[in-house]
Formats: structure tokens, sequence, C-alpha cells
């Protein structure tokens, strides 16, 4: 704003005008400094006669009374400037032998040899001031094709983001329905198995229940020796091949079936063979044989011999764990697996991954502070390098800032996009960055973005003004503001 009011002084007609005013008072306090008056100091401490301003005495707390004299410390002098911009300093350089103001006024009695270069000054400001407006006009004008390119980009991406869920919407419909006709399709299925299933294994319990007791009836009739269905412990003793039982005074016969004789062979009402479910879904019961019949007591030397019979009963074994092996998959559910079901090509997943990855990228953009107009739309995924000396420094917008040692070394964390921060009245002229890689034994680092007006977007400096906290001024067209309207017979009033 500041270089904008100046421009507008400077360019046209420019006619100075001294307004007569005691030394050192600025045009707008011209009115309290009224000759033939009595003078009141401007912090209402006193009133003195007018001849007493400028006498190089101070009557005044406020040192307003000595405006163009070192006679008050907190005093100061305006320089008038003419061609130049006015101006304050310090009352204590007055009359100190350099010269501070362009114009020399405040030398009026030292005896500097001192030359007037507010014209000079004037010049040159002019002309860099010119090239201010000629930049922040092309600067504008590339503004406005920025907002116009991200409006119709923003409509275009809205567009794209309502295909996608609509896209999404149908592809999650798609998958429910296939999922519905899986699950109608396996029920009879899972039914059917598990009837299956359960019948098997009862018909293994009936199995194994005729199996233990058969293999019970023939051991009493081994140990039965007098065949009175009575089992006796002097019996037991008298059969050499029988094993000792320890703690049994009498025993019963179990039921034995009436086919059933001294050395039997079972023949047992078997229910007809029920199709065995696969070795993954079943355990085959272990044998009886692998668990020893007296576990707490140890067996005589004389009767450690084995009877021939038990062979035959492995022999036995054997052939009755043949009839509970179940047989291949293939064979156990192949009249189960009917209707087929349509399925998902992998073209159809990632097409659907895609979808999602597309759509929230498009929704992460478009939430996104592009500014009022969305004129920093355009920074979008894009970075920016500046390269010193030693490092490299990247700026990607709205993302992060980083440094990498230039010949060669692991890239550090200057913090993450965070939150515009400039001031109240243009929160857009800065940008912060948080949360960046730890200093030892320090807090994480942190970059403050500053921007400036520029045709081109460029990283211009980066510093350190304090320990982990980094500075870095950045142009771009899009802070550009609209350049004022000059009028080319302005004539400017020296102040």
């Amino acid at each position: 704003m500041a270089s904008s009011y100046l421009l507008v002084m400077f360019l046209g007609a420019v006619t100075a005008v001294e307004v007569l005013r005691p030394r050192g008072v600025p045009l707008s306090k011209r009115q309290f400094y009224e000759e033939n008056r009595p003078f009141t100091c401007l912090d209402g401490s006193g009133t003195i006669a007018f001849d007493r301003v400028n006498d190089d005495y101070c009557d005044c707390k406020d040192g307003s009374d000595e405006p163009g004299t070192a006679a008050c410390p907190n005093g100061s002098f305006h320089c008038t400037n003419a061609g130049f911009r006015p101006g304050f300093i310090p009352s204590s350089r007055i009359n100190d032998g350099i010269c501070d103001c362009c114009d020399t006024t405040d030398e009026y009695n030292s005896g500097a040899t001192c030359q007037n270069t507010c014209r000079e000054l004037g010049r040159k400001e002019k002309e860099s001031l010119q090239m201010l407006a000629e930049v922040a006009k092309e600067g504008f004008l590339l503004k406005q094709q920025l907002i116009h390119e991200a409006k119709r980009g923003l409509d275009e991406k809205q567009s794209k983001v309502t295909e996608l869920q609509l896209s999404k919407r149908a592809s999650e419909d798609a998958v429910e329905a296939l999922r519905l006709v899986k699950e109608a399709a396996e029920k009879p299925e899972k039914e059917a198995k598990d009837r299956h299933l359960k019948a098997w294994e009862e018909q293994q319990a009936v199995i194994r229940a005729e199996k233990d007791n058969t293999k019970m009836a023939e051991a009493f009739l081994r140990l039965d020796v007098d065949a009175d269905g009575l089992l006796e412990n002097a019996g037991i003793m008298r059969n050499k091949k029988a094993r000792p039982q320890a703690r049994v005074n009498s025993l019963r016969a179990p039921a034995i079936p009436p086919e059933t004789s001294r050395s039997p062979q079972p023949q047992t009402d078997v229910p007809a063979p029920v199709d065995p479910p696969t070795p993954e879904e079943t355990t085959e019961p272990a044998s009886d044989h692998d668990s020893e019949q007296y576990p707490d007591e140890e067996v005589p030397e004389e009767y450690e011999d084995e009877d021939p019979d038990d062979e035959d009963d492995e022999d036995q074994d054997e052939e009755d764990d043949k009839v509970g092996r179940p047989p291949p998959l293939s064979l156990l559910f192949s009249s189960f697996f009917f209707n087929p079901l349509p399925k998902v090509k992998p073209s159809g997943l990632y097409s659907q991954w895609l979808t999602r990855s597309v759509l929230m990228g498009l929704e992460k953009e478009i939430s996104l502070d592009f500014g009022p107009s969305f004129e920093f739309a355009y920074l979008y995924g894009q970075c920016y390098d500046l390269t010193t000396s030693e490092y490299i420094y990247r700026l990607c917008p709205f993302n992060r800032v980083s440094q990498k040692p230039k010949f060669g070394g692991s890239e550090t964390n200057l913090g993450s996009w965070g939150s515009w921060s400039g001031s109240e009245e243009n929160v857009y002229s800065q940008k912060k960055y948080d949360h960046g890689t730890g200093c030892w034994q320090g807090p994480n680092r942190s970059t403050t973005v500053k921007l400036t007006c520029g045709k081109e977007t460029v990283v211009m400096s980066v510093s350190e003004p304090s320990r982990c906290e980094y500075l870095m001024e950045f142009t771009t067209p899009a802070v550009c503001q609209e350049p004022p309207s000059l009028d080319a017979n302005h004539d400017h009033t020296e102040l």
C-alpha cells in the first residue's frame, strides 16, 4: 500500500509547495504552532509564549516546544525532503555534522557541507516504483488467468467427484449383490456338508462302541478259565497268558452276543457306511493299543509274552481303520458343487481400488483453502527449489518444506503444511509449516513462507532467523493486487 501511495505521488507532474511553519514541524501539526498565540505543549503539560518555541531550551515534557533543536532528548525533527519522501529523525541528530535529511535541513547551523539529493533520490525511487507497478500490473493479469483456470478446473473436478461417487456406489451395490448370490449358493452346500459330517460322526461312534464291546468280551473269555461267568484272582493267576489286573475280586462278564464264542470273530450289525469327511476336517481316533491297559502296575516277567491273538486284534484294527479312512475330497463333495458363482475379475478389483484412490485425492484437493478466488490452486502438487552454496531447499506449497545437502546426504523435513498465517488484513500473505524434523535437544523444525507479488513463481531466499525456525521468501502472481488508478496530472504537495 505504501509503495502504491508513493507511486501515485511520483507519477505525474510533481509540484513542490513549501508551507511556512516552524523548523522541524510536520504539516499535519502546523495548526498547533500559530504565531502571535501562546503555545500549549502537545501533551497538555503546560503553556508557554510562542517565542519560547525552538529557543534551544526544553519547556515541554514531550519535547514538542523544540521540534527544530536538540534541546529535548525525547524530541523528533521532521525532514521536509522536497522532491522525495518526508521523514523524521531523533532531535539528537540535529546539527551533529552529519546530513540525515536529503534536503540538509537538519544541519542548518553545524557548518557541515551537505548537498540536497532529494530530487535524485526521488527520480530513482520513481523508476523503481514504475518497475514495481509494471510487475504488479502483469502479475495481476496473470492472477486473473489463474483464477479463471482454477474455477474451470474446480468445476471439472467437482463433476469428476460426482461421477466417481456414483461409480463407487454402483460398484458397492454390485459387490453386495454378488455377496448375496454367493451366500445363497453356498447355503445348501453347507447344510448338506453339515448333515454328511454329522452322519459320519455318528457312524464312527457306533463302530468304536462295537469295537470296544468286542474287545472286552474277548478279554473276559480269555480270563474266565472256568467258564463260570465270573472272574476271580485265582483264576486270573492260573492263566499265564492273561495280564494281571490289580485289586479285582470278582467281575461279571459283559454282555456277549449269542453268536460270540471263546475265540470270537466279531459279527456286528453295523449301519451302512457313510462317506466320511476329508482328513483336514476330522481326526482319526487313536488305536486302543496306544495306551497300556494296566498303567499303574508293573507286568511280571512271566506275563510279558504277547498273546498270539493280539496280532489278530491288530490286523482287525487295521481293517477297522480302513473303514474310517476318508476318501479324496473330489469324491466326497463332488455332488455339492453346483450353481457356479459369478467372479469379479482382477481388473474389476483394480478398477474399484483406482476409483477410490482418485476420489480420495480429488476430495482432498477440493477441501483445501486455495484463497478467496482459488488463485493459489495452481500451486497444488507443485514444488519449487532454491540452491545455495550448501543446501537445496524445496518448497511444495501444500505439502512440505525440506532441506537437502547439496553434495549428498539425507533430506531434512523443515515443516509440513499447516495453515495460512498472514495478518488480519491479508491472511493469504504468509504460510506456516509445522512439525518438521526435531532439532538436537531442541524443538521440531518449522518454516514461515512470506508471499510477495511477482510475475514468476520462485523461491527467492531462505534464512534461519532463530534456531530451528526458517523464513522463506516466495514470489507468486497469486498475491498481486490490482494497481491503483494513476492521475497523470496529479499535483504533489510536500509534507
